[in-house]
């Protein structure tokens, strides 16, 4: 496995992390008929869950730039 679809997969992880956290915390803007108990949806853990996707994004992208530095400087060494 290379080094630029490890950094693929790790952007298509933390995308769904970040759009179920997303999801999560716009459904609790909703209004509703019962108010869900406390413990059901913690808001300081979705912040958290959002903070990791955007940690966990950022660290694919730099994978993803050293994976496309590395290619260019084989091909250059090879050339």
């Amino acid at each position: 496995m290379d080094i630029l679809s490890i950094a693929q997969q790790g952007l298509s992880r933390a995308q769904g992390e970040l759009e179920k956290s997303a999801q999560s915390i716009a459904g609790a803007a909703l209004p509703q008929a019962q108010p869900p108990p406390e413990d059901s949806l913690n808001l300081s853990d979705r912040m958290v869950s959002l903070l990791q996707a955007r940690n966990d994004i950022e660290a694919s992208l730099n994978l993803a730039h050293v994976g496309d530095e590395l290619s260019r400087k084989t091909l250059s060494l090879l050339a």
